[in-house]
């Protein structure tokens, strides 16, 4: 039972990641419609540097370095 669990907890992250990547591709092409034919490029590129360079290890070293200020 214990690894019935184990591999549905599996395969929920990784629908939850499919399902992260999807909406990247989504909203990529839906920003590329928003924006003219000269600027697709760059569009695609912040797009794809938001997704390659994600925020969170900054906001981690901060949030760290605040909570080990405090003690």
């Amino acid at each position: 039972m214990d690894a019935l669990k184990q591999g549905a907890d599996s395969l929920f992250i990784l629908l939850g990641a499919v399902m992260v990547l999807a909406m990247h591709a989504g909203f990529a092409f839906l920003e590329l419609g928003t924006v003219r034919r000269k600027n697709q490029v760059n569009a695609l590129v912040k797009t794809w540097l938001t997704f390659r360079c994600p925020r969170w290890p900054t906001f981690w070293s901060a949030t760290a370095w605040r909570m080990a200020a405090a003690c």
